[in-house]
């Protein structure tokens, strides 16, 4: 018997929908809040959710008002649901509701707080804890969702920021309830990478419901205990979840480039700046050496004074010549003129006026030789003077030489110990930073040593369990063990049949546990078969 159901229209069976939907009535629901919103119109629309399970609510204007909470992201309530709605015309279900309370802080909020103060106080939290993120890394691996905003964002931003960077992506859910379990497997395989220094754990921001992967303990502990650096770059969003308290957190997927790997365009500006500092030093020692020199050509006077100082001399030399020959002269002619002198007076009456006439021209004449002597004389020391005064301002002239010589040499020596400095300080940073770079490629080499080390013997330990394991299937088939045995004639040839036996033939007989030898006495071959 065949039932025939007449065909409905959409319309009519969502009013079905909808009768039944009304029949459930009213409750009074406990949730936690996500995504609260108010349209242009004062109604309110949020999400209710108790992590296994969400609802979508809504509260006309007038009932929002009366309301005796506003509910907020995050918030843990208990909302008085007046009926469940189903609005056909997009098949949408909504909870009708009139008041919302407060039951206390969310649950996973709630989860979350206990669970960053249980990993603080075991000191996963502190800083100190954390591995240094690498200078220059081989390699940057970056977890996230498949072809995700978040993976396009690191990428994109690792490529701006330094080009030549080696990216290694691993694809993992991020969220749901395997999310942990996916991003655990991609942590692990990129720890394994031989290339990858740095690990960033990406995805865009969301609700606390959304970001719960990045809540779970066994992750947290993971990124804690991870070899590799991990930077947590979960953004655009003010729900910060516990993976960020564990390891190196940037607060947006395109932003953690900025801890991960070095800015292409900032060391070309610092070795700008190193270039400008070490040409500028070059510049000061040339113009310091240039300096030194003209100081010294307009310092170094001592051939001019020394030269100055012979021509005083020669001019002094002469100068007491033509006095000692006017001397002489004057000298001789005063002489000569008292000598007529006396003669006249000689000659003159003892009271004539012409004798005392002659002594007063001779006491003139004395008194004239003597200043005339003694102005000779004091050009004489002026000139004795001029020399001792350039013999010192010589000896002034050189010390001030010496002076200025010692002090720019000073200064010179002082750039270049400065130069020197900075070009050893340059070469100590760099060979700081090859050692380290040195010291990590030792330990990533140890460490690849001891987990080539430990898959050499765990792949030993398999194929030793393999091994075993087809011995016991082998030990398992052979079917001596179970009573057969196998049979062979003197000449070696095997009995498959009892046509290969007569009377008195030797056979040899193989068990499982040794041999034996036996002489046939009688052969019955089945019925049917060959006769012997």
């Amino acid at each position: 018997m065949t039932t025939t159901t007449a065909a409905i229209s959409v319309t009519e069976y969502a009013s079905r929908l909808g009768r039944a939907v009304r029949a459930v009535g009213g409750a009074v629901i406990e949730g936690e809040v996500q995504k609260p919103r108010t349209s242009g119109s004062g109604m309110l629309w949020f999400s209710l959710t108790d992590g296994d399970a969400v609802l979508s609510c809504k509260a006309f204007a007038r009932e929002r008002r009366r309301m005796e909470h506003a509910p907020r992201e995050g918030d843990l309530v208990q909302v008085t649901v007046d009926r469940p709605d189903l609005w056909t015309q997009a098949g949408k279900l909504d909870l009708i509701i009139s008041d919302v309370r407060l039951a206390g802080d969310g649950e996973l909020l709630r989860r979350r707080r206990e669970l960053i103060a249980r990993l603080g106080a075991e000191g996963l939290c502190d800083e100190s804890r954390r591995r240094p993120l690498p200078a220059f890394p081989r390699a940057v691996g970056v977890v996230a969702g498949a072809d995700s905003d978040g993976l396009s964002d690191v990428v994109r931003a690792l490529r701006d920021r330094w080009a030549p960077v080696h990216v290694v992506t691993c694809a993992a859910l991020v969220q749901g309830r395997r999310a942990p379990a996916d991003l655990l497997d991609a942590l692990a395989r990129l720890q394994q990478h031989p290339l990858v220094d740095v690990i960033v754990l990406a995805r865009g921001g969301g609700s606390v419901q959304d970001l719960i992967a990045f809540d779970d303990e066994r992750l947290c502990r993971a990124i804690s205990a991870c070899a590799t650096p991990v930077v947590c770059a979960v953004g655009h969003t003010d729900n910060v979840p516990v993976s960020n308290h564990v390891t190196w957190a940037a607060a947006t997927p395109s932003r953690s480039p900025e801890l991960v790997v070095p800015s292409l365009a900032e060391l070309r500006q610092g070795l700008g700046a190193v270039c400008t500092v070490l040409d500028a030093v070059s510049g000061r020692l040339a113009h310091a050496d240039e300096r030194l020199a003209v100081l010294g050509e307009r310092v170094d006077c001592t051939a001019a004074l020394s030269g100055r100082r012979g021509q005083v001399e020669s001019e002094l030399g002469a100068g007491r010549t033509a006095l000692q020959r006017r001397l002489a002269e004057g000298e001789a002619g005063a002489l000569r003129a008292r000598a007529m002198l006396a003669m006249v007076a000689h000659r003159l009456p003892a009271g004539s006026s012409v004798r005392a006439l002659a002594a007063e021209l001779d006491a003139r004449a004395l008194a004239l030789f003597t200043r005339r002597a003694g102005e000779i004389a004091a050009r004489a020391g002026a000139l004795q003077s001029t020399a001792a005064r350039i013999a010192y301002l010589q000896g002034q002239a050189a010390a001030d030489g010496r002076r200025v010589r010692h002090g720019v040499r000073r200064q010179l020596e002082d750039h270049r110990r400065d130069y020197r400095r900075a070009t050893a300080r340059i070469l100590s940073e760099s060979r700081a930073g090859a050692e380290r770079g040195l010291q990590r490629a030792q330990e990533r080499v140890e460490r690849e040593r001891a987990l080539s080390s430990e898959r050499a013997e765990r792949r030993i330990a398999e194929a030793r369990r393999d091994l075993r394991h087809v011995a016991e299937v082998a030990a398992a088939r052979d079917f001596r063990r179970r009573g057969w045995l196998l049979a062979a004639r003197t000449d070696g040839a095997p009995v498959r049949s009892v046509a290969d036996l007569r009377p008195g033939h030797r056979v040899g007989l193989e068990l499982h546990d040794g041999r034996a030898l036996a002489v046939v006495d009688t052969v019955n071959p089945e019925q049917g078969s060959d006769p012997p």
